[in-house]
């Protein structure tokens, strides 16, 4: 079998291709086995585990997601933008404790569900990013939008960052930031 050489950008461009197709496939699949379920076809039965989220109730059809979702990951993103300018933790939880007009007593709370959505952002959808100094345990947050292609901050946050930090940031590796098959809403 011939050996192919793709470049780091054509394998990212194949990788997403095929994930997007992936996608296609399944979500046309779920349709077609949701339709037979309705007009009373038997349930397909697979020796295959199924995926989380994918599984079947007892009457053949996808169970529901549950729950609420999280208003935090909005509000991470909402208010980087509206400072336009890096942030630290400590400032996106006092920010929420204001504008939420969230209690004392509920900051550690507050504070974890924050933490925990800023995670879920930084490591699962690839929209934020934590930048320091070097030699430093202090971090802010950035938008993945505001950092160059070689992983340094575009000048006009490098700036804010230096302001507040009082040095330069140290460089991201941006093959460390996951990539979203598709785009959300």
């Amino acid at each position: 079998m011939a050996k192919i050489d793709l470049t780091a950008k054509e394998a990212a461009s194949l990788k997403l291709h095929f994930q997007k197709e992936h996608l296609r496939l399944t979500t046309a699949l779920d349709h077609v086995e949701t339709m037979l379920a309705k007009l009373g076809a038997p349930a397909k039965t697979s020796t295959e585990p199924t995926k989380k989220g994918n599984t079947l109730t007892a009457k053949g059809v996808p169970a529901k997601k549950r729950g609420p979702k999280s208003i935090w990951g909005a509000f991470i993103q909402k208010r980087l933008r509206a400072r336009n300018r890096p942030m630290s933790y400590d400032e996106l939880i006092a920010d929420a404790m204001s504008i939420h007009k969230i209690p004392e007593a509920r900051l550690k709370s507050a504070k974890a569900s924050i933490l925990n959505s800023a995670f879920r952002l930084r490591t699962v959808h690839g929209k934020i990013t934590t930048v320091g100094r070097a030699g430093k345990k202090d971090k802010m947050v950035v938008l993945t939008k505001w950092l160059e292609a070689d992983g340094q901050l575009k000048p006009e946050y490098g700036k804010a960052f230096k302001a507040a930090m009082g040095g330069k940031a140290q460089r991201v590796d941006m093959a460390s930031i996951p990539v979203r098959a598709y785009e959300e809403d």
